[in-house]
């Protein structure tokens, strides 16, 4: 049996997805009587949570205008915290995902040192969350590895796995409400909140190589949270061994170490970054225009693998790659028209790196809506 919602919380939620709607329309849209929704709106209203908000037009038949309604986005902060292998990025955000504050740093980050920085994020914004009256209403963490709800299973390219980071920050911050989700998930939420699409599939391309599903407006996480990790399925039967254990997975081919490996495998002077190589890629480099190819040919198998399973209206590619090298999508779609082809539209993300960080604060925000009664 479906676990019952509370009217305060699908009124919340009704209203953060249809901004400056009327009482009536709540009425219509959550099947409760007139009188109910002024009940709970106006309770909504005395903890400004919600606030009016102008007026709509009025009916065909004439009257006064109705007074519309939506959450009140300065009500409280949220935070999200990406920790990367290599980086860890936060951004403090009001209810609508504007960013009041954001910093990143190069960091290797371990099971050792991720408290230590973790802290200092979290203390520096308790004190502007003060103005506002919710205060930091919870801070959620990205994690590029395998996340299922409060635990970390697996991090194949760092050991923050083992640690209990849920118990951890919530011990040390007992008031604070913490939750966890992989990095594509967050970006897939991120991408689904700005485009109003129902499903679609985000890749994110960078250490490691993971995507983000959301199915009929819902994200999906399979059993233990291991859904969407395309970066460990094999398309080289005994090929390059992976950090996971397993031989020629996706992510030895198409990851950012990957195509920088391939390159200096080739090249006589070797790279370090991928902003590198997209600069010799542009110079006209043989060995960087060869590489990219390479890249294409694998990233090809793998959008025909999403668009055979999984079918989405569009599959949105997070990498630098996409980024900044302008025709990527184009070839990329154009190397799947052939043969693969469903009217699935591959893009570029908007946000650039952002939508993770940003999906990880949006997180926050939903389960913040959805825990207030």
């Amino acid at each position: 049996m479906a676990e019952r919602v509370p009217n305060e919380v699908q009124i919340l939620t009704t209203l953060y997805k249809h901004p400056n709607i009327s009482r009536s329309d709540l009425s219509q849209k959550l099947q409760l009587n007139k009188s109910s929704i002024s009940e709970y709106t106006n309770q909504l209203l005395d903890y400004e949570i919600i606030r009016e908000n102008g007026t709509g037009d009025s009916t065909t038949k004439g009257g006064r205008k109705p007074i519309c309604l939506e959450i009140n986005y300065q009500y409280g902060l949220c935070l999200g915290i990406d920790l990367a292998p290599h980086k860890i990025t936060f951004a403090l955000c009001d209810l609508q995902l504007n960013i009041i504050d954001y910093g990143e740093q190069l960091v290797d980050v371990t099971k050792e040192n991720a408290m230590q920085y973790i802290s200092k994020i979290i203390d520096a914004q308790l004190t502007p969350s003060k103005a506002y009256k919710g205060g930091l209403l919870g801070v959620a963490f990205s994690i590029h590895g395998i996340v299922d709800k409060k635990k970390i299973r697996f991090t194949p390219n760092y050991d923050i796995y083992k640690l209990d980071l849920f118990h951890a920050v919530s011990t040390q911050y007992p008031s604070l409400p913490v939750h966890l989700l992989n990095e594509s998930n967050a970006s897939a939420l991120c991408e689904a909140y700005n485009s109003h699409v129902r499903n679609l599939v985000a890749v994110n391309v960078g250490s490691g190589l993971g995507a983000g599903i959301i199915i009929d407006g819902r994200l999906l996480q399979g059993v233990n949270g291991y859904a969407g990790e395309i970066g460990h399925a094999i398309i080289v039967p005994d090929g390059k061994p992976c950090n996971c254990g397993n031989e020629g997975c996706f992510e030895q081919y198409c990851s950012e170490g990957a195509i920088l490996s391939y390159y200096n495998s080739i090249a006589r002077t070797p790279l370090t970054t991928i902003t590198d190589l997209i600069h010799e890629y542009k110079q006209g480099n043989a060995c960087a225009e060869q590489t990219i190819q390479r890249d294409l040919k694998y990233m090809a198998l793998l959008m025909n693998h999403i668009m055979k399973t999984i079918a989405p209206e569009q599959i949105i590619i997070n990498s630098d790659l996409a980024y900044h090298i302008a025709p990527y999508t184009q070839m990329l779609t154009d190397m799947t028209t052939t043969t693969y082809k469903q009217n699935i539209e591959i893009i570029s993300s908007v946000f650039h790196h952002r939508s993770v960080i940003l999906g990880a604060v949006y997180l926050a925000i939903q389960e913040f809506l959805h825990a207030f009664v």
